[in-house]
């Protein structure tokens, strides 16, 4: 017997031909881990507080921004928009993101309101779908081992290695740095 396909994003993202343009196939691999790792993780952390402190209301709209930043991650290999900013008035996280995508990501931010009590054994489920889907994200973004834990001792290391591994690439082709100028920018 032949096991079911695999589905969701990541498995129809694999289906898909990859992006045939240089520059997005660049943005999407090394952008989108970035704001991964610097953006969804941070969030993912907050709404783990939120609930446990049963702080619903903030867990709901921090879940809210997640899935939102997963989605122009998700985007990113078509369409999405390469800068960022969730307080611009132009920014759209959902540019290259499938309807049912975006639709099923704000229902999971929202099923919070229901799920996330301070009684662990109805929140913990809501927050592993929602790591669930950050693994889903991180899965289309093609690396053969998990993205490091930026907020660890050897995983921010192992994050400005990988900066550095995409840099001279994204500066060949003239796309923007992964890191802030501030950050890679001697004091001395």
């Amino acid at each position: 017997m032949t096991p079911p396909a695999p589905t969701g994003p990541a498995a129809r993202a694999a289906a898909q031909a990859a992006p045939t343009d240089l520059r997005r196939l660049l943005a999407f691999r090394a952008h989108g881990a970035a704001r991964l790792l610097l953006g969804c993780r941070a969030r993912l952390e907050d709404i783990e507080g939120a609930a446990a402190a049963g702080q619903t209301e903030v867990a709901v709209l921090m879940a809210y921004e997640l899935v939102q930043l997963s989605l122009s991650v998700r985007g990113l290999r078509t369409e999405g928009e390469l800068s960022y900013g969730r307080d611009e008035a132009g920014a759209n996280p959902f540019a290259g993101v499938p309807a049912e995508e975006a639709e099923a990501g704000l229902r999971l931010a929202a099923r919070g309101l229901e799920d996330a009590t301070g009684d662990p054994a109805r929140t913990e489920p809501w927050l592993e779908r929602l790591r669930d889907h950050l693994r889903e994200t991180e899965a289309l973004l093609g690396y053969r081992e998990p993205l490091p834990d930026v907020r660890s001792g050897s995983g921010l290391m192992k994050g400005f290695k990988l900066a550095r591994t995409w840099q001279p690439h994204l500066q060949r082709v003239g796309l923007p740095d992964l890191l802030p100028e501030a950050w890679t920018r001697r004091a001395d």
